[in-house]
């Protein structure tokens, strides 16, 4: 499941265990404006709020974020690996948001993807993902948020709505050729401490309830529990995701971060 949570996409998080992914990104939504190159991050002042768990170093060209995950599902653990190089800015949606490079080795396969996501007037923003590395046929397609994903910084308790459709682009005449509907609410839950494969790192805790619309109109509900690291040297960054779709449960935990940001 691919999801943004103030670090990191989620945008999205990584595959989901046996579930399906929101990001993990409407026909011409309105284009913002090109935000600065570095627009200044939330100060983390307060020690209770998300605002610790953004890490802007991130969002520079050059930071090398490398993980090693268990992906754990049905009772079955399987290893992944996660690369994440943040290059420079690119055009993307009538923005010019900051480029990710994404690469998951994961049951002998090797996926890549870019992310494009930003920081700008407050809130962390999820634009949509380009399927496939750097110099990828275009006509592998891409997939955008209408309208845009915005994370803003929150307080223990405060709770935002989600209601946006990921719609996917594909082939060399780039027409829409699926649309994802996803509603549901994100709560942020406050600062815990969280026991990881690394020691015990302070977190910042989101639960979400996820709805997916499926082809017959129902929704398909995701229980959706993360945790993103709020200080330390892995600041910013998604050390546990665990969902609940109805009685699949699945399971992501970060046992190895090499994080060196710019």
């Amino acid at each position: 499941m691919r999801r943004g949570s103030g670090g990191s996409d989620p945008s999205s998080p990584a595959p989901s265990p046996s579930t399906p992914a929101p990001n993990p990104p409407a026909p011409n939504p309105p284009a913002p404006n090109p935000p600065a190159p570095n627009p200044p991050a939330p100060a983390p002042s307060d020690g209770t709020s998300s605002a610790a768990c953004f890490n802007q170093a991130d969002l520079h060209e050059g930071t090398r974020l490398e993980m090693e995950q268990d992906v754990i599902s049905n009772g079955q653990t399987e290893k992944m690996r996660t690369v994440i190089l943040t290059r420079g800015r690119e055009a993307f949606m009538g923005a010019n948001p900051v480029r990710k490079l994404r690469t998951q080795y994961f049951l002998n396969t090797e996926v890549s993807d870019r992310l494009y996501t930003d920081f700008v007037d407050g809130n962390i923003v999820h634009y949509g993902t380009r399927n496939g590395g750097e110099g990828t046929d275009p006509a592998m397609g891409y997939t955008y948020n209408d309208p845009l994903i915005r994370k803003p910084v929150m307080s223990p308790g405060q709770k935002i709505d989600m209601n946006y459709t990921v719609r996917s682009v594909e082939g060399a005449d780039g027409q829409v050729r699926g649309a994802q509907v996803v509603t549901g609410t994100e709560t942020y839950d406050g600062r815990v401490n969280l026991d990881t494969p690394m020691g015990v790192i302070a977190s910042c805790k989101f639960t979400g309830v996820v709805k997916f619309r499926q082809v017959d109109g129902s929704d398909l509900t995701q229980i959706q529990e993360s945790w993103v690291a709020a200080d330390g040297a892995y600041r910013g960054q998604l050390l546990k995701l665990a969902t609940r779709t109805g009685d699949q449960v699945g399971t992501i935990v970060v046992t190895k971060i090499s994080y060196a940001p710019k």
